[in-house]
């Protein structure tokens, strides 16, 4: 790819494109953030469900035998 023009107009056309790939990095970054937030919560959820599930067996199996 060929670019022409000044030397001023140059380096704003790459400092633009810098400022968009940070941008875009930055941006990944956050969805990464995101998700691994994501994941704790639903691995929050998940166990919070099985210690409920646990106690509710237990209770049950208690009525049964008692």
């Amino acid at each position: 790819m060929e670019i022409t023009g000044t030397s001023s107009q140059i380096q704003d056309y790459i400092n633009q494109n810098a400022k968009v790939e940070e941008t875009e990095a930055l941006y990944q970054i956050k969805l990464l953030k995101m998700q691994q937030e994501s994941d704790a919560v639903i691995g929050d959820l998940l166990e919070d469900t099985v210690e409920i599930s646990k106690e509710a067996m237990d209770r049950y199996m208690a009525e049964v035998k008692g």
